[in-house]
């Protein structure tokens, strides 16, 4: 993701270490900045960029209203401006011959085709040369079906529903792809997993297995739940993920994250969501104690913090809640905002 001003980013001597060693041998999570992380790593040091970075045009749909999965405060949105700094970013951590793959919708796609120079001139193979060096080849479709596989489901907009999202497919070099047999339409559910713009593991699988060998190093600057991790790891590759927000993160992965920040239950605790923020102060005693102890009220009225989260829109708010409420439960926590803390670490949803 991009910067936020309320995020938490690398730490000063994480930075250093990246800058003067080479990637890590083991698996890395890591709190930061999308194009901070990528500037920390070694020229030609990263075997498969496979991400999925929050595209301006989602505001196009927040906007409208078409879309009701996304919230303008889990993430912020990297404007088209940044688009090319990010290809140059990837092409220059790439090893040679080595793959980087880009989801999007089909307006980001064409906006990064414009911006790369990507028109009909190919080369004798049916490539197009990019901007940032990239050979462009193709845009891969993830088909959107319903649970059961059995039919395509519409997702966003008006006009002939987006049931499909673009992957767009850049090689650095000459890597052939493991299996010539895979066609460019990848059928898979939406993820169930909580979390917004979640990718299924399927099509993921599929990225990781035909552009990498076990022991390579993939890269996902912009994580989210960590699948990335979670298909690299389960197929034998080393992984370091970044996100400026690891609320999500499978916990599978929490083994290698920055500690409390990853969604789990914790131990003896069951997670409960807070009450609608504006009925804070006439709750229950056990309810106005929890909030005192959160730092949300002063007495009965609200803190400047609590006045923040009410200006944002009840149905965008949630990820803000649980950023104010992300650390581990502490046994001097009162047990309803232990709960609450519990809940912000969990991948439950608001009911």
């Amino acid at each position: 993701m991009v910067s936020d001003p309320h995020a938490t980013v690398l730490s000063v001597d994480f930075t250093a270490q990246l800058r003067l060693e080479p990637p890590p041998p083991s698996d890395r999570v890591v709190i930061s900045d999308a194009f901070d992380l990528l500037a920390t790593l070694p020229d030609e040091s990263v075997d498969l960029v496979i991400t999925d970075p929050p595209y301006e045009s989602l505001q196009l749909h927040r906007s409208r209203g078409t879309t009701t999965r996304l919230t303008t405060n889990w993430f912020a949105t990297v404007p088209n401006s940044r688009l090319p700094e990010l290809l140059a970013s990837v092409y220059r951590v790439l090893r040679r011959d080595r793959h980087f793959y880009l989801f999007c919708d089909e307006v980001t796609a064409d906006v990064i085709k414009q911006q790369q120079g990507v028109g009909v001139d190919r080369l004798p193979n049916g490539a197009r040369l990019c901007e940032a060096g990239f050979v462009y080849w193709k845009e891969i479709l993830w088909g959107k079906t319903t649970l059961d596989g059995q039919r395509i489901r519409g997702g966003t907009g008006y006009h002939y529903r987006a049931a499909s999202e673009r992957i767009l497919f850049f090689e650095k070099g000459k890597r052939p792809l493991a299996d010539l047999g895979i066609p460019d339409v990848l059928l898979a559910a939406r993820s169930t997993v909580p979390g917004p713009a979640v990718k299924p593991n399927a099509v993921v699988r599929t990225l990781v297995v035909q552009s990498s060998a076990p022991g390579e190093l993939i890269v996902d600057p912009f994580c989210g739940t960590g699948v990335v991790g979670v298909e690299a790891r389960a197929h034998g590759r080393r992984f370091l993920l970044g996100d400026i927000d690891l609320a999500y993160l499978d916990p599978s992965l929490a083994g290698v994250a920055p500690p409390g920040v990853t969604r789990r239950v914790a131990d003896g605790i069951e997670p409960i969501a807070p009450p609608e923020l504006e009925e804070l102060a006439s709750g229950a005693g056990d309810v106005r104690a929890a909030a005192r102890a959160a730092g949300w009220l002063d007495g009965d009225a609200p803190t400047p913090e609590l006045d923040e989260l009410l200006r944002i829109r009840p149905r965008e708010r949630e990820a803000a809640v649980r950023r104010s409420l992300r650390a581990p439960p502490a046994p001097s926590d009162p047990p309803l905002l232990r709960a609450w803390r519990a809940w912000a670490l969990s991948g439950r949803r608001m009911s």
